[in-house]
Parts: C-alpha cells; sequence; structure tokens
C-alpha cells in the first residue's frame, strides 16, 4: 500500500493523494472481509490509523475525517462493537457463533 508523507509539519494534506490511500486500502478489507461488514470495517479502520500515523500531527484529523466517508471506525468504536458481539453471540467478525467460514465459535 502506498503512503503518503510531508517533509514540513504545516504542509496541507494531499487529499487527492489521501482519497486514493483510502480507496485502496478499501480494496484491500473487501479482499480480505469475508463479506463481514463488521471485519471489513476492522481491516479498513486498521490499515487507516497506521498510514494517518505516518502523516504529520497537524493533518491526522483532516485525514480521519476524510475516511469517514468509508466508514472509518475509532479504535474506541471498534472495541465497542467487538464488546457488544462478544456479548451478543457474534465472534469477532461480527457473524453469529458457530456460523463464521473462520471456525469461530465452533
Amino acid at each position: 500500500m502506498s503512503t503518503i508523507a510531508c517533509d514540513t509539519p504545516h504542509c496541507a494534506l494531499d487529499e487527492p493523494a489521501w482519497r486514493t490511500v483510502c480507496k485502496t486500502a478499501a480494496e484491500h478489507a473487501q479482499r480480505g472481509c469475508g463479506l463481514s461488514w463488521d471485519h471489513w470495517v476492522t481491516l479498513f479502520s486498521t490499515e487507516i490509523d497506521v498510514q494517518a500515523s505516518r502523516l504529520p500531527e497537524s493533518q491526522r484529523v483532516q485525514a480521519l475525517q476524510i475516511a469517514l466517508e468509508w466508514d472509518y471506525a475509532t479504535p474506541a468504536e471498534r472495541q465497542a462493537t467487538q464488546e457488544w458481539n462478544a456479548a451478543n453471540g457474534y465472534c469477532s467478525h461480527g457473524i453469529e457463533l458457530g456460523y463464521c467460514p473462520a471456525g469461530c465459535g465452533s
């Protein structure tokens, strides 16, 4: 996956390049999610966190705002989803226990 960076800490976010990063992360997540929405959000959002951590601090809020267009979820939101899944009979992939193709709950 490509990354974008800036040599100076106060340069503007390259929005077209960041949107390309988001699009690529979404495509990678789609290939690995097994058609589970919760798992897709986790894969996508985790990759966005990695890529955003490479940006200057001053650009991260804007970058994550753009990632919301692809349904980015914060680490706290992802944790809340995992807790809800666990409390309600779903595996970490968001699939009912016993039905996950990865063998969760079997």
